[in-house]
C-alpha cells in the first residue's frame, strides 16, 4: 500500500492497521460527540428544571470525575489480565449509554426525589465513560506516531467540534421556544435518550478498532510501588490546582443564564456552541504551536487565557456580550486541553504510563470535588459586589486562578523529564475536560 494510503488529516499515520485504528477511533469520538452535545450543554438545564440545590448541581461536574478518577488509580487492583484494553473501554462505554438513557426517565419520579435520583444517575453516566479513560489513552497513543501528535489531535479535534456544533445548535432550535420556566421533561427525555443511543454506536466503532498491544494493562504493582518524581508531581498539582480554582465557579455559569439571565434554550444553545466554535476554530493553531514552540510554552499561554476567562461576566449580561466571551472561552480552552493532553502523555514512562495519567486525573479529580463544594457552599453566602451573586464567585475564581498560573505554571519546561526518575529523563503527550 502506498503512502498517501497511509496518511490521515494530511500526516503519516504509519502502517495501514494505524489507519483503520484512527479512522474508527474518530468515528467513536464524533457519535460521542453527539452524545456531549445533548447530555452535556442539558445538564445543569435538566437539573435547574428540577430545581436541584446547589450542592446537588456542584456534584454533577466534580462527582463523575472524582468517581472514575480514583477508579482509574486502583483500577490495576480488580483487572483480569487475561481482558484487553478493549474489553473494558467498549464495556464502560456501553455502560454509559445505560445511564444516560435511564437519567432520560428520572424526571418524571415524584419531586423531590427526581432531583435526587437524577443527579446520581447523570454522575454515574459521567463516572462509567471516564472509569477507563487512563486505558483508552494508552490505546490511542499506541496509534498514533509521536512526532504528528499535535496536529493530529488538533485535525481530529476540529470533527468532534463540528459536530458538537451542530448537534448543539439543532437541539436549540428544536427547544427554542422553551426556558427553565416552561419547558416539559419530555424534551430532555428525548434528548438524552438519544444521545444514549449515539453513545451505543460509538462503542460498536470502539468494538472495530484495532489495538496495537491488546494485552498491555497495568500491574497490580504499579498501585504499590508507584514513585513519581517531582517534576511530575508539580505539573499534577498545577493543573489540579488551576481545574479547582476553575470548578470554583464552572458549574455556576449555566445556572446564571438560565436563571438569572433568563435565557432560553435557543440563546442558550448558542450560548454554549459559541464555545465549541472557539475551540474549533483555532485548534488548528494549537496543534503547529505545540509541535512548533513546544508544549510548556503552550500550556502557559494558554493557562493564563483560561484564568482571565470570568472577568468579562462580571460587567456583560446582554446575550451577545457572552457569546462574545463563551468564543474567547472555548479558544482558551480548547488550547489548554489539548496542550495539557500532549504534555501529560510526554511526560510519563510509556511502560507505565496508565497509572501516570490515572494519578494525574486523580489529583485534578479531588481539587474539583472540593473546590466545586466550596463553590456550591460560596454561590448562596457571598455579598453582592456587582449585580448577582454569582458574580462574586466568578471573580473569586478567576483571581485564583491568576494566581496559580503566576505561581506554578511559569515553572514548567520542555526539558525530558521522566514520570520516575530524574537520570532516565525521557519526554512522552490528557484531554481534561474543563468548563468555563
Amino acid at each position: 500500500m502506498d503512502k498517501s494510503n497511509q496518511t490521515l488529516g494530511g500526516v503519516d499515520v504509519g502502517s495501514p492497521l494505524m489507519k483503520q485504528a484512527l479512522t474508527f477511533s474518530l468515528a467513536d469520538g464524533c457519535l460521542c460527540a453527539v452524545m456531549m452535545a445533548l447530555a452535556d450543554t442539558f445538564g445543569v438545564a435538566a437539573a435547574v428544571k428540577l430545581n436541584a440545590p446547589a450542592m446537588a448541581i456542584a456534584l454533577l461536574g466534580s462527582g463523575p470525575l472524582l468517581i472514575s478518577s480514583l477508579g482509574q488509580f486502583f483500577l490495576p487492583l480488580f483487572l483480569n489480565p487475561k481482558k484487553t484494553r478493549k474489553h473494558y473501554v467498549v464495556g464502560s462505554v456501553r455502560v454509559q449509554a445505560v445511564f444516560i438513557i435511564l437519567a432520560a426517565f428520572t424526571g418524571w419520579l415524584p419531586a423531590p426525589y427526581n432531583a435526587a435520583v437524577y443527579v446520581a444517575a447523570f454522575v454515574l453516566y459521567g463516572s462509567s465513560g471516564n472509569l477507563f479513560g487512563g486505558l483508552w489513552i494508552s490505546w490511542i497513543r499506541d496509534c498514533v506516531p509521536e512526532p504528528v501528535r499535535g496536529r493530529h489531535f488538533a485535525w481530529r479535534n476540529r470533527f468532534f467540534n463540528i459536530v458538537q456544533l451542530t448537534c448543539a445548535l439543532s437541539a436549540g432550535i428544536v427547544s427554542r421556544h422553551y426556558s427553565s420556566q416552561n419547558a416539559p421533561w419530555l424534551l430532555f427525555a428525548v434528548l438524552f435518550f438519544i444521545g444514549g443511543l449515539f453513545r451505543f454506536g460509538s462503542g460498536q466503532c470502539l468494538h472495530l478498532q484495532y489495538d496495537p498491544n491488546p494485552a498491555r494493562l497495568p500491574h497490580k504493582s504499579q498501585v504499590f510501588g508507584f514513585r513519581p518524581s517531582r517534576a511530575f508531581l508539580h505539573f499534577c498539582v498545577s493543573v489540579a490546582l488551576l481545574q479547582g480554582a476553575t470548578a470554583l465557579s464552572g458549574p455556576f455559569f449555566n445556572v446564571w443564564f438560565l436563571r438569572d439571565l433568563k435565557f432560553n434554550y435557543l440563546t442558550f444553545t448558542v450560548n454554549m456552541s459559541c464555545m465549541i466554535l472557539g475551540t474549533f476554530l483555532f485548534l488548528p493553531l494549537w496543534g503547529r504551536l505545540l509541535d512548533t514552540i513546544g508544549n510548556a510554552r503552550t500550556i502557559r499561554i494558554t493557562a493564563l487565557m483560561c484564568s482571565l476567562v470570568p472577568l468579562p461576566y462580571l460587567y456583560a449580561t446582554s446575550p451577545y456580550a457572552v457569546w462574545l466571551f463563551n468564543f474567547y472561552s472555548g479558544v482558551s480552552w480548547g488550547g489548554f486541553n489539548i496542550a495539557n493532553f500532549n504534555c501529560l502523555i510526554r511526560m510519563t514512562e510509556k511502560e507505565k504510563s496508565d497509572h501516570y495519567i490515572a494519578f494525574a486525573a486523580a489529583t485534578t479529580a479531588i481539587s474539583t470535588f472540593v473546590f466545586s463544594l466550596l463553590g456550591g457552599f460560596l454561590s448562596t453566602r457571598l455579598p453582592v459586589i456587582f449585580g448577582w451573586q454569582l458574580q462574586s464567585l466568578f471573580g473569586m475564581s478567576s483571581l485564583m486562578r491568576i494566581i496559580v498560573v503566576l505561581v506554578l505554571f511559569r515553572l514548567f519546561r520542555d526539558e525530558k523529564a521522566s514520570a520516575t526518575s530524574a537520570k532516565a529523563e525521557t519526554s512522552e503527550r490528557v484531554e481534561v475536560s474543563s468548563v468555563t
